[in-house]
């Protein structure tokens, strides 16, 4: 759902938002500006130190540095407080005009009714449940189990999937930290297994290369089988070690017991 469009201050002939912060009040611009000129003297407090460190003779160099870096610190809190204070004093003297306080009092009703109709966020999206993770995980490992060996590309299409392949992960990274011992080198091996599911149309490229080798081969080309062919066997190391990389990430993750 597309967000309505905020009301923009120029349409109500003023030159900022800020200008209706006071909702047309000359008197809360007047003290705000009050309290940006009190920030503004007391910027100069951070001088202080500087000046108290060049007084001692024995470390007058490092007091001179120190008065120097909070100078020019205390230099900037002190112009942008004055700035404001002189912007909040401008914009006091304006809202004593009734046209332009009236435009102020629209514009910030105007944005009262844009935040009020405003659609209601997205919530954001429920953890998966150990619950829902195993049911996940174990649909997962079924689906594994009946498709049979490992096939010659070394990879499978993404679609046998019966879930996404994120969500899969997920699970397996919720139900890790409460798996036993005794079934944890299945649980990882199985994990691990993710790596060899690639997208479908990465799977049809590399199954193509395969077959094409294959006949090669079959023809009275031995050479030109696929395990000789470098793309298909430098494809197989990748899929190893992206294999090894679940692995790892799984044990460490089963390695994290629940505590309490």
């Amino acid at each position: 759902m597309n967000r309505p469009t905020p009301p923009r201050a120029r349409d109500f002939g003023l030159a900022s938002e800020w200008d209706a912060a006071g909702n047309g009040d000359p008197a809360y611009h007047r003290d705000e500006a009050q309290e940006s000129f009190k920030s503004a003297a007391l910027s100069l407090v951070f001088l202080v130190p500087g000046l108290i460190l060049t007084s001692f003779p024995s470390i007058r160099l490092w007091g001179i540095l120190a008065l120097v870096v909070l100078g020019l610190f205390g230099a900037f809190m002190f112009v942008n407080m004055v700035g404001i204070g002189m912007a909040e004093v401008r914009r006091s003297k304006m809202m004593r005009d009734p046209a332009i306080a009236e435009a102020a009092r629209r514009y910030h009703e105007a944005i009262v009714r844009w935040k009020r109709d405003l659609p209601p966020e997205s919530p954001p999206p429920e953890a998966m449940s150990v619950e829902q993770a195993r049911d996940i995980m174990e649909e997962y490992t079924r689906q594994v189990a009946g498709a049979g060996p490992l096939p010659s590309p070394v990879c499978r299409p993404v679609s046998q999937l019966p879930y996404p392949k994120d969500v899969i992960r997920e699970a397996f990274l919720v139900v890790a930290p409460y798996v036993s011992d005794d079934v944890e080198v299945e649980f990882r091996a199985s994990y691990a297994q993710l790596a060899y599911f690639v997208p479908d149309e990465e799977f049809a490229r590399v199954d193509e290369a395969f077959r094409q080798a294959d006949e090669r081969a079959k023809s009275g080309d031995p050479s030109a089988g696929p395990e000789f062919v470098p793309q298909l066997h430098q494809y197989a190391l990748e899929r190893d070690a992206e294999w090894q990389t679940l692995l790892k990430e799984i044990h460490a993750a089963a390695s994290r017991r629940r505590r309490g």
